[in-house]
């Protein structure tokens, strides 16, 4: 797959096949993927955890519905809110969970980041839908004491994994007129 069509059509698929496994060879791929990316003084700081055993992701399932639920909107988009709910009500069966983890107290986002948008390409371009979750932090000692992780380490997001129920296609997106500029605050990228 192209890459620009990958960044093109990688979007939040929030309603996964809890029917089809994802192969480890897929997960893999994934993760490895996510490796490649760059990072502060190529430092690498970010591990993952790949949850596929049943039980533990109907564990993270229900910490991520008790942190999901209190946060949602009412003034959300009907269509995107009950996608939301969709989710909410089945992370836990989603066929594999991604955990992205860094060491180290400081929070260090801008290395942990573009590893995971690795990720979720090499999702996309493996068939596989993905979405960016972090609601988790809202009780992020929960998470840590099911996967037995240290206290040194911080989680960033919980990527669920999986054979999508929807199609693919492009998000809609605001035009770049809107979002970008040139020089100074305001003036048009265009001008």
């Amino acid at each position: 797959m192209d890459v620009f069509e990958a960044i093109n059509t990688t979007r939040s698929m929030r309603r996964l096949d809890p029917s089809r496994r994802v192969s480890d060879a897929d997960l893999r791929t994934i993760v490895e993927a996510a490796t490649k990316a760059p990072s502060g003084k190529n430092s690498q700081p970010t591990r993952w955890i790949v949850v596929t055993d049943p039980e533990l992701r109907r564990q993270l399932g229900d910490v991520y519905r008790r942190c999901a639920a209190s946060l949602m909107d009412d003034s959300e988009e009907p269509s995107l809110a009950r996608s939301a709910w969709h989710l909410i009500e089945h992370f836990g069966e989603a066929p594999a969970l991604i955990v992205a983890c860094c060491e180290g107290a400081a929070r260090r986002p801008a290395s942990v980041f573009p590893a995971v948008q690795n990720a979720l390409l090499a999702a996309r371009a493996l068939g596989l839908g993905t979405t960016l979750t972090t609601s988790h932090l809202q009780d992020e000692p929960a998470v840590k004491r099911i996967l037995h992780i240290p206290d040194d380490v911080s989680t960033y997001c919980i990527i669920p994994v999986g054979y999508p129920l929807g199609r693919w296609a492009e998000a809609i997106r605001k035009p770049v007129e809107e979002v970008a500029y040139r020089d100074r605050w305001g003036i048009p990228l265009n001008a």
